[in-house]
């Protein structure tokens, strides 16, 4: 069978390349803003569209770890099997954030995220996507409204502030903190859709044709989401006396979680980290444009080519464990060299540093053929949950 036509890999070796494509857009976001601000097109690129690229692929990761389950009836497994998942991420975030501190870790929300998920899974497609739509139009307004409202701990969320001060702490990881369960929810939300319109296209032949869709529902909801931004930055810098450029740098300054503001033009901005209408579609759409250039790029790559990308893919196949080194080094790193070699930390060559350091851990699972060490110990766990067939 030829290169074009040959139907994706059994482990859908596109939504591995997209994971790492989000590793390294995480790592460019904590690098390259290390030693002085990158130009306003780095800023667009890395900031916001990342994480939301990994949380998006956290549903797909989902939907593809419960579908054998759900295909042979046994919701009840899949739902234990995915919050025992979501749990020790969860968990594995909390023990993290003391040897992390250089950035904010998402481990503790995107496991709850994954936990929402148990329940989403269960849902027919035509309600999920309802649920998805109504999350992207009202969870901006919703976080921005309870970072008014609730205690919240500035995204520092830790094992022993969950214990002296858990209001705070679920406020934070829920609703107030820099990744609001809420937002990540809805990425999750749509990653679940994502992968069940991967699978129905594949089982029906048509993955190239889905993907391309992908690729257009994506380029149309980023389209969208920069023009209604765009019209909001006019109208909302000329109201405040900015001239274009200021406007541009004020109010798309990272949100940090929320819109710093409930008025409506605040949830047309597509400000990154902010959870508005605009933001979810701007990411989410290149989100699904980078799952689709991928998925297209490995159905089309000849036998020889996917061997020489196997350590990426293999990497990508493990983001839990080289998201965990790269935050855990990069703030070893940030206390020990920080005025030493800079270089080291921040910049282009400390992005090369983790990037090459992700590449290695992917050469040497795909050399062993084994998983992420967090991983395994996540499956595992989830098996047991869920119980083995």
């Amino acid at each position: 069978m030829s290169g074009s036509h040959r139907p994706l890999g059994d482990r859908l070796v596109g939504i591995d390349l997209a994971r790492f494509a989000a590793l390294a857009g995480m790592m460019a976001a904590h690098t390259l803003g290390w030693l002085e601000r990158p130009a306003a097109g780095v800023i667009a690129v890395i900031e916001g569209p990342p994480s939301t690229l990994f949380a998006v692929l956290g549903g797909v990761s989902v939907a593809l770890a419960t579908r054998a389950r759900l295909a042979r009836g046994d919701r009840g497994g899949a739902v234990r099997a995915t919050l025992a998942r979501g749990l020790l991420v969860s968990a594995i975030g909390l023990l993290v954030i003391p040897l992390a501190w250089a950035v904010y870790v998402v481990l503790v929300p995107f496991g709850v995220a994954i936990m929402a998920a148990a329940l989403l899974v269960l849902l027919p497609t035509a309600l999920l996507a309802a649920l998805a739509v109504a999350l992207a139009a009202t969870s901006g307004s919703i976080v921005a409204l309870a970072g008014q409202r609730l205690p919240g701990l500035d995204g520092q969320h830790a094992l022993p502030l969950l214990l002296t001060d858990p209001l705070a702490t679920l406020s934070d990881v829920l609703l107030t903190g820099v990744y609001p369960a809420l937002t990540w929810t809805t990425y999750v939300t749509i990653g679940i859709l994502v992968a069940r319109a991967l699978l129905a296209g594949r089982r029906r032949g048509r993955e190239r044709l889905t993907l391309a869709l992908l690729g257009a529902v994506g380029i149309a909801m980023a389209a969208a989401g920069v023009l209604v931004s765009e019209l909001a930055l006019a109208t909302l810098g000329e109201r405040a006396g900015l001239d274009p450029v200021a406007a541009r740098e004020v109010l798309l300054a990272n949100a940090y979680g929320a819109a710093p503001g409930l008025e409506p033009a605040r949830q047309l901005l597509a400000t990154p980290h902010s959870g508005t209408p605009a933001d979810i579609a701007r990411t989410t759409g290149i989100a699904l444009v980078v799952i689709a250039a991928l998925g297209l790029l490995a159905a089309s790559l000849p036998p020889g080519a996917r061997r020489a990308i196997e350590p990426l893919r293999a990497a990508g196949g493990a983001p839990l464990t080289v998201y965990v080194v790269h935050v855990v080094l990069l703030s070893i790193l940030g206390g020990l060299l920080a005025e030493a070699a800079p270089g080291l930390v921040g910049g282009g060559g400390a992005l090369a540093l983790h990037v090459a350091l992700a590449m290695a851990i992917g050469l040497l699972l795909a050399t062993l053929g084994a998983r992420g060490p967090l991983e395994r110990v996540v499956g595992a766990a989830a098996d047991r949950a869920g119980g083995r067939a």
